[in-house]
């Protein structure tokens, strides 16, 4: 026989006692309870207010806070800092461009410059 698990309401902080977790589901709020990180016998041997002050914590640990819910939907459109940072990347990207292009030319010479020593060479040995 299995033994039983604590399960709370996230929403309202409803607890039961149940043995499957699909059976948990709070009847005030009709949403799936969460199952306590505690055995039962534990649970069991705590005080009213002791539960209490465990559930409030477990509630207050696994809820979003009201700042993160309402900045929520700026994070998820805040399409102003985003183009931001791109522009500043595309910046980044056009200065490394342009040192690498002036690398390039300034090898590019060099090498042709070599190149017109060595055939002016070749053409001056008999």
């Amino acid at each position: 026989m299995r033994e039983l698990s604590v399960y709370y309401c996230p929403k309202c902080g409803y607890y039961a006692y149940y043995q499957l977790s699909r059976n948990a589901v709070c009847p005030k709020c009709e949403i799936s309870m969460n199952l306590l990180s505690m055995r039962y016998q534990d649970f069991m041997d705590l005080s009213c207010p002791e539960r209490d002050r465990l559930l409030s914590q477990e509630i207050i640990q696994h809820t979003p806070t009201l700042v993160s819910r309402l900045t929520a939907p700026h994070k998820a459109a805040n399409h102003r800092e985003t183009i931001a940072n791109l522009a500043y990347r595309i910046q980044e990207l056009e200065e490394e461009n342009k040192n690498l292009k002036a690398t390039v030319e300034w090898m590019h010479k060099t090498i042709w410059d070599l190149v017109h020593k060595q055939n002016k060479r070749d053409s001056d040995t008999p």
